[in-house]
């Protein structure tokens, strides 16, 4: 099927009426609707038990947070985008 949920995100149960059927199917991202590549990456379930999946490019998006130190400030450096000639 697809990829893994991310670590440390809960899947989220989502309500069929709000998608597309594609997106229903896992055809398409949850997120952006992208069909091309086609989503891998779990992120939660539909009422009947399907898996709702999205592309790599809004798994990053929805990746959980990192902590904030006390101060405010994060616990660890934001990756580098490189970008692609």
């Amino acid at each position: 099927m697809g990829r893994e949920a991310m670590p440390g995100s809960p899947l989220v149960m989502f309500d069929p009426e709000e998608l597309t059927l594609a997106q229903c199917d896992g055809d398409a991202c949850v997120v952006c609707h992208k069909r091309w590549p086609r989503p891998r990456v779990r992120v939660g379930r539909l009422p009947d038990g399907r898996v709702v999946l999205t592309c790599d490019d809004c798994a990053e998006l929805l990746s959980p947070l990192p902590p904030r130190a006390p101060d405010g400030h994060e616990t660890r450096t934001p990756p580098v985008r490189v970008p692609v000639p």
